[in-house]
């Protein structure tokens, strides 16, 4: 399968106070946690890449020094939906995608790999992870729903698209409530 994973390194930080993704986490930079595992599941699929998308010049300049697919989106800081949309127009041609987010760095790399693998082998339409009564990132799209997530506007996310179309949602549950944990505030 043609998949790809959008890593969505791109948000403003209002609540953190300065750019979180920078913020050094156990000796490397935050958006740095999550994508390298990421990049390492690919290696080990074949159709699967990561693209990275942020607004961040210095970020961007060392994804490419990585050799990661990254895509630069100065409007990102006007909403999500600008991250998602240059995202997409990246993976265009992709038959599914799944979104992950750079601020949840306790998503461990096998829970990663367990939920495309299992999200590829269901064909599922949309999907998400959960624990317990809680959903989350990442959530996965099918082909199909690339124009709707194309529609978005502002600050707009995939949720949106997911509470659409409940019944669609293929939901993999993990079982450590820290792994979804975000990363929104120093305290």
């Amino acid at each position: 399968m043609k998949l790809r994973l959008i890593y969505l390194a791109a948000g403003n930080s209002r609540r953190f106070g300065s750019n979180k993704l920078l913020y050094e986490l156990e000796g490397k930079p935050l958006y740095l946690h999550l994508l390298e595992r990421l990049d390492r599941l690919c290696a080990r699929h074949d159709g699967w890449e990561v693209i990275a998308v942020t607004q961040y010049p210095q970020i961007y300049d060392d994804l490419n020094e990585r050799h990661i697919c990254a895509v630069l989106s100065p409007e990102s800081h006007k909403g999500v939906s600008y991250s998602i949309r240059a995202g997409l127009e990246a993976a265009a041609d992709a038959q599914a995608c799944a979104f992950f987010v750079a601020d949840q760095p306790y998503f461990t790399e096998e829970s990663a790999e367990a939920f495309l693998e299992y999200m590829e082998r269901n064909q599922a339409e949309l999907g998400c992870v959960s624990c317990g009564d809680q959903t989350g990132n990442p959530a996965w799209f099918s082909h199909s729903y690339f124009p709707e997530l194309l529609e978005l506007k502002e600050d707009q996310g995939g949720r949106k698209i997911l509470k659409k179309y409940p019944e669609k949602i293929t939901c993999f549950p993990i079982s450590d409530a820290g792994e979804l944990r975000d990363l929104d505030t120093l305290s």
